[in-house]
């Protein structure tokens, strides 16, 4: 088999040019040079802020709505899975909370039960909350952990309702089974950890009653890494990040806010029903005493790692003071 003319020459006996008549050694670089050098770069650019987050702890919300394939034909969940290792096996100290919206109200209409809403919060009455169990439990979370499993990183699924990890009070009476998170008990998440395992959790809290009730996967995400006093909590959705004026001609999509700018749009209705949740669990979150928000596009390939470990970043950063 015969070789590329700009391959000729590394470990073959092909003809050598004339270092005199070669012109600059850039003209004389091949394709797979050019590629090497790239790779090279960007592994440069990451090297400073791969020490600087080891060791730190992201909770990142994985939501129901970042689905379809990548331009590669690689399915969007699977290559989130592949980021997901490669953040813990750089050091990084990560949590996954997942929601299933789309998927649960797809299962609802196959059982005949339509869902039904209020302000971006899903009413759950009965029927409801065993289809969320059976969407959440049975089918998004194991497919998440056999994903990260499976892309390097050892990942163990969890429960809101196991070992008393989100304790939740009774929402609005108008929402049904739905809890509002009261307290968030870190041990089983620390203890996974602590044994470099991803946690990956299923937002199912339990009632001063015991009983179990669906938790708003944005509310439950912000309250956990709150608890754990995370440094990033990153937002993984269908959109490019969090728009100022959304919907009218003057709509511009926000790089950077502060959590003024944040309060005085959800005071004026500014955002989107859906958007309430993600954009009042970051603020909560910021209160809490975690350091950035993010909203991304989870659909973008790498998106964690472009803004994690890139000078530029990419979507929405929240912080207490803008940069």
């Amino acid at each position: 088999m015969s070789l590329p003319a700009e391959e000729i020459g590394r470990g073959t006996s092909g003809h050598q040019p004339d270092p005199a008549s070669a012109g600059s050694p850039a003209a004389q670089l091949s394709s797979r040079t050019r590629l090497a050098q790239e790779k090279a770069r960007v592994l440069r650019e990451a090297l400073p802020w791969v020490t600087r987050w080891a060791g730190s702890t992201v909770v990142v919300k994985y939501g129901g709505h970042v689905t379809g394939e990548l331009d590669a034909g690689q399915p969007v969940d699977a290559a989130f899975a592949a980021d997901i290792a490669l953040l813990r096996r750089v050091g990084l100290r990560v949590v996954v909370v997942h929601g299933g919206g789309p998927q649960i109200s797809a299962l609802s209409r196959r059982l005949g039960l339509e869902p039904r809403f209020v302000d971006g919060r899903r009413v759950t009455d009965e029927a409801t909350l065993e289809v969320v169990r059976m969407v959440l439990l049975g089918q998004v979370n194991p497919r998440l952990v056999g994903l990260i499993n499976a892309a390097g990183a050892p990942a163990v699924g969890v429960s809101g309702t196991d070992a008393g990890l989100l304790g939740v009070r009774p929402a609005d009476p108008a929402l049904g089974a739905v809890g509002e998170v009261e307290r968030v008990d870190t041990t089983v998440l620390d203890g996974l950890l602590d044994n470099g395992a991803v946690p990956v959790v299923a937002t199912v809290g339990r009632g001063p009653g015991g009983e179990e009730r669906n938790v708003n996967a944005d509310t439950a995400a912000g309250a956990v890494a709150a608890a754990l006093g995370a440094d990033k909590l990153i937002y993984l959705t269908n959109v490019p990040g969090l728009y100022e004026h959304f919907g009218t001609g003057d709509q511009a999509l926000l790089s950077e806010v502060e959590p003024a700018r944040l309060r005085e749009m959800l005071d004026t209705r500014e955002l989107h029903a859906g958007m309430v949740p993600k954009v009042e669990s970051m603020l909560a979150a910021l209160e809490g005493g975690v350091d950035r928000a993010y909203l991304l596009d989870g659909r973008i390939e790498h998106a964690l790692l472009l803004e994690i470990f890139t000078d530029e970043g990419i979507g929405t950063q929240v912080s207490k003071e803008a940069s």
